[in-house]
């Protein structure tokens, strides 16, 4: 399943640090507003000490982790709807985004250009106008695409238009389409238009390195904004943690101990990212290699089959499935087994996460 985080924010507030800590590069960070013109893409690993977990019990080639694409979206600014600042160039890279990742600056720097006082409530409120605007005119147009084929009686147009009128209303309010209920047949007739404000969101406090508490009056305003707007809310320190990833596992150690560090914020932030979009993960295990999947919450044996390969979830007939927890309580599977823990599960088994699966598929 490929998955995409879109970096979002005004100019200048850390996003392309955060993006060089999660690809473990130098950071090439612009100290001027627009200095950056083109989106950064990336492919990420998912952290997962499940993997070495397994590798432990069984024997294996390679590990394979669940991997996230990244997307680093230069930063918009007010007026971007309209065009300024690049933006709509930028808004397109935001609509292909499966959710955001907004970074809201809570640091001081001098060297890195700002106009006025650093304000986390302030830029937290123009970036999400700029995407309540720029949804507003996409609803709008189609509500104007359907409304023929409504008039004419087509009972998914009259659907479609009630659903589009209903977010019409929502965002002329200046409100995020995601602090509204939607049913599933709305979220359905919605998806198509990519809007941007029903986008699961994240927000990413990037504070000082004195901060790294997150007890700052600037990050407690990004985590009571975040709460308000229905979504979770992380703080980190950019700058530290891109240094910490390019150092050598034994001199972050050192480091890490020294700040009183017990965890990079890179992995929870990855993790509130699955998290956001009700991801969970999966795995397969033998010989060749043990691999991590992605799934959604609620998936089936079927759909989990199929995303290692498309024919499998048609071929589905069952899957044999124990835990990493049976894995470390058990020791091999042929324990697992023995007493009584390895599953078979048929076709409406619904997946866990930490699921260790092998499943039995027909061929043609």
């Amino acid at each position: 399943m490929g998955v995409a985080c879109g970096i979002v924010g005004l100019p200048n507030v850390g996003k392309s640090t955060l993006f060089s800590a999660f690809t473990a590069t130098p950071a090439d960070r612009a100290i001027y507003p627009f200095s950056t013109t083109e989106a950064n893409v990336a492919v990420v690993n998912v952290p997962d000490e499940r993997l070495r977990t397994i590798e432990q019990f069984i024997a294996t080639e390679r590990l394979v982790p669940a991997a996230m694409r990244v997307v680093d979206i230069p930063g918009l600014a007010a007026g971007a709807s309209k065009g300024e600042g690049m933006g709509n160039k930028f808004l397109g890279s935001v609509k292909e985004a499966d959710a955001l990742l907004h970074v809201v600056r809570c640091f001081d720097n001098p060297q890195v250009v700002r106009d006025g006082a650093v304000d986390p409530k302030g830029d937290m409120e123009v970036l999400e106008l700029e995407l309540v605007m720029a949804d507003l005119e996409t609803v709008a147009r189609n509500v104007e695409r359907v409304g023929k084929k409504a008039r004419a009686g087509d009972k998914q147009a009259v659907f479609e238009k009630e659903v589009f009128e209903k977010a019409k209303a929502v965002l002329s309010e200046g409100k995020l389409l995601r602090t509204v209920e939607w049913k599933p047949p709305e979220i359905a007739a919605l998806r198509p238009l990519f809007l941007m404000t029903i986008k699961p969101m994240l927000y990413v406090a990037n504070v000082d390195q004195e901060d790294l508490a997150g007890s700052s009056e600037r990050a407690k305003i990004v985590a009571q904004h975040a709460q308000e707007m229905g979504s979770g809310s992380i703080h980190l320190c950019g700058d530290l943690e891109c240094e910490l990833v390019n150092m050598s596992p034994e001199d972050r150690a050192v480091f890490q101990k020294e700040l009183g560090i017990e965890e990079l914020a890179l992995p929870r932030l990855i993790r509130k990212a699955f998290e956001l979009l009700g991801l969970q993960t999966f795995f397969t295990a033998g010989p060749k290699e043990i691999r991590a999947w992605t799934i959604r919450k609620g998936d089936t044996g079927p759909v989990a089959a199929g995303v290692i390969h498309t024919d499998f979830e048609k071929g589905y007939i069952r899957a044999e499935v124990y835990s990493v927890d049976d894995l470390v309580a058990y020791a091999s599977e042929a324990a697992i087994k023995a007493h009584g823990k390895m599953r078979v599960e048929g076709r409406d088994y619904v997946m866990h996460d930490s699921d260790v699966a092998h499943f039995l598929v027909a061929t043609k």
